[in-house]
């Protein structure tokens, strides 16, 4: 086999792989490898639950790369393969895995392990906050990737030939990037910051947290009340978006559950069943509390503003010294809640991060 990517129009049958024993085949080379570069393609339109329709893999042969693409939706089974995502001693190269992780968890039902990202490991080197994998590929190797096929139709078969490209792209040069930040990691110190990164971040991909599900919505000048029911109303609408697997915006849209709080307006086209849990919510005079989701506003007092101002300064100066983004080390409204005295500290900074800035920052406020 030639060194590089497979020409797969010509080599489909050996690496399309849409059965069993392909996918056996691949695995044995896997495991031998013991590194390999993965993405994947999906669709998420018209379900709560993303239908995994692709997964590709760029592995190495001693020098020799060569490329594949698992079909998930020929009749093939996946267990074997999820075991490997699992395996912590094959390091999997991903760039932005969050979703990713999410479809392998539901499906294997285990937190992957052996990850490596390239996208964190980019914000650890400097480069801009999050950068896209398509923007490393063209700082890296001066090539531009052609995105015209992202949002294609992942679902239809056979693929055309421009999918099956596009979707290798994406793996194509993950390795190589990985290699190169890593020794700028390593150049830097920073390694032992990336992995403790990495650890937190698995452990965040399958956590549930609530309170990003209420980012699109303004609780100003709504009583403490509304609030709360608001929120409830959210985290109901999640519940049965997941039992119905269909979008939440499908089921009932952000604007809806306003209306519903602000102004009692209950005519859904909703079964009955659902309105009367809303007319239940409605009803409940208990406030949710505590870390519980009540809403901050940023009120500050003359004081936490100074604070506050001191605080930024010390992020943003910090930033520059060690060639980072400031979002990277703490994000605007984490600030502002550690200086309201919303959020402990403690709980928000530790680690690499405490080494950097946490003593400092805790006698600012």
């Amino acid at each position: 086999m030639e060194l590089g990517f497979i020409n797969l129009k010509k080599n489909l049958a050996s690496y399309y792989v849409d059965d069993n024993e392909k996918l056996d085949s691949l695995l044995d080379l896997i495991t031998k490898a013991e590194v390999i570069a993965i993405d994947t393609e999906f669709t998420r339109e018209k379900t709560y639950y993303s239908i995994l329709s692709l997964i590709q893999i760029a592995v190495k042969e001693g020098k020799k790369k060569h490329s594949f693409i698992v079909d998930c939706l020929a009749d093939i089974d996946l267990k074997k393969l999820f075991k490997i995502i699992n395996n912590p001693k094959v390091i999997k190269i991903l760039h932005s895995s969050l979703q990713d992780l999410q479809i392998f968890y539901k499906h294997s039902k285990t937190i992957p392990q052996g990850i490596s990202d390239t996208q964190i490991m980019a914000n650890f080197c400097g480069f801009d906050f999050n950068i896209g994998y398509s923007a490393l590929v063209e700082k890296f190797f001066d090539k531009t990737i052609d995105k015209s096929q992202q949002r294609s139709d992942w679902q239809k078969r056979p693929l055309t030939q421009k999918q099956i490209d596009y979707a290798l792209s994406d793996v194509k040069y993950l390795e190589e990037i990985h290699d190169q930040m890593m020794d700028i990691l390593e150049s830097k110190g920073r390694k032992t910051w990336y992995l403790e990164e990495v650890k937190n971040f698995l452990k965040a991909s399958v956590a549930k947290p609530e309170e990003n599900l209420f980012k699109n919505f303004v609780f100003q000048k709504k009583t403490p009340k509304e609030i709360s029911q608001i929120k409830r109303l959210i985290l109901w609408r999640e519940s049965w978006a997941q039992k119905l697997d269909i979008p939440r915006q499908h089921f009932l849209r952000d604007h809806i559950l306003e209306r519903i709080v602000v102004k009692k307006d209950l005519n859904l086209r909703l079964e009955k069943k659902a309105i009367e849990e809303i007319k239940e919510i409605m009803d409940m005079e208990e406030l949710l509390t505590e870390n519980n989701f009540v809403e901050k506003h940023f009120l500050m007092t003359d004081k936490q503003k100074r604070s506050f101002k001191k605080a930024k300064k010390l992020i943003s100066g910090i930033a520059s010294e060690q060639e980072l983004k400031e979002q990277f080390l703490i994000s605007t409204p984490t600030l502002k809640n550690l200086v309201c005295g919303y959020k402990n500290i403690d709980e928000i900074i530790y680690g690499w991060r405490y080494e950097l800035f946490g003593s400092e920052l805790k006698k600012i406020i």
